[in-house]
């Protein structure tokens, strides 16, 4: 699968009319309606040009800016891959009568505002003030959720890790030696979707001015009720405990190497965060209290070359008729 640098949801247009054609763009052009056309059909699914704008519509300006109006068709067909896969994915799940209800999205929605202090309510309004639409972010929960039920139903079972493969990621993580373990605190500040440099800049701002009140003796719980934006308001920004490699990179390496006690600032594309270690121990963990996060440490590092194995084998098995310019068996990944 192509990698796409960067995809996020942006809006075509507003589609007050939607006309389909297969290969070509419907000549109806009537005021207050866009045109929209066929891109693909995957066995009997239709995904339209619109899809492909609202996947990785800043992915293809972005490409077009750096690469000239040549790459916007190549940067179209890698989106469009991305969808092929989606709807492979969603037509096995259908077919193994594994679909996500409207209930599992309840629930996680659920279990995602509890986790957060929240509730549905006021999830909603958190979203919403984030720019997000309530019927989008249940769409895309849809698709997590699905490809959750995918890993687990398909890929996972596809993939075998043998107990000489746990014993050497056990003993390369530390194994009988101990493993690294650092109690956190943390403050999360977002940062907003699309923001600018002055946006990101204000942000940081905000991030220095938290860190200038704990080092003049304002207590942390205090700063996470100002500050934070995240799961950690509710919790006085107690974070927790994390073996090495539990965090995501971002936050592990410094959370594993910076002076404890003493705040820093770290920066991801969606937040800022404010984390100050508490402490770091070494903790004696046993092969087998370890052996499940291994294996699936283990899968998680398999999983995107065997998901990229399915694609291919049930893209051969599929009936995929590309109705993009280009796409008519002259490119990678031509339908066979």
């Amino acid at each position: 699968m192509a990698a796409l640098p960067r995809i996020v949801r942006s809006a075509l247009g507003v589609c007050l009319g939607v006309v389909l054609t297969l290969g070509g763009v419907a000549q109806a052009q009537t005021a207050g309606k866009v045109v929209d056309r066929v891109a693909a059909v995957v066995n009997d699914e239709v995904i339209v040009l619109s899809e492909v704008y609202a996947l990785g519509g800043d992915f293809i300006e972005d490409s077009v800016t750096t690469g000239g109006a040549s790459a916007r068709r190549e940067a179209e067909h890698a989106v469009l891959e991305r969808l092929i896969e989606r709807a492979l994915i969603d037509q096995q799940i259908t077919e193994l009568k594994l679909d996500v209800t409207e209930q599992d999205i309840d629930r996680a929605i659920d279990d995602l505002a509890r986790r957060n202090g929240l509730d549905r309510d006021g999830l909603r309004r958190e979203l919403e003030r984030q720019g997000m639409t309530w019927d989008g972010y249940r769409d895309e929960l849809r698709a997590q959720l699905r490809d959750m039920k995918f890993q687990q139903s398909v890929l996972r079972p596809r993939i075998t890790i043998t107990d000489d493969e746990l014993q050497d990621a056990w003993l390369r993580s530390g194994g009988a030696g101990g493993s690294d373990v650092a109690t956190v605190q943390g403050v999360v500040l977002a940062v907003p979707k699309d923001a600018d440099t002055a946006a990101i800049d204000t942000v940081r701002s905000r991030a220095r001015e938290a860190i200038a009140k704990l080092e003049g003796g304002a207590p942390f719980a205090e700063i996470a009720n100002t500050y934070d934006e995240g799961p950690y308001k509710a919790l006085g920004g107690e974070m927790g405990s994390f073996k090495r490699g539990e965090l995501v990179p971002a936050l592990d390496a410094p959370v594993f190497s910076s002076e404890i006690g003493k705040a820093v600032i770290v920066e991801t594309p969606t937040a800022l965060f404010v984390l100050r270690v508490q402490k770091r121990e070494k903790v004696d963990s046993g092969f087998e209290e370890a052996r499940d996060g291994l294996a699936e440490q283990i899968f998680m590092a398999r999983m995107e070359d065997e998901k990229e194995r399915w694609f291919q084998q049930a893209r051969r098995a599929a009936v995929v008729k590309m109705a993009l310019p280009g796409g008519d068996g002259t490119g990678p990944r031509a339908a066979r």
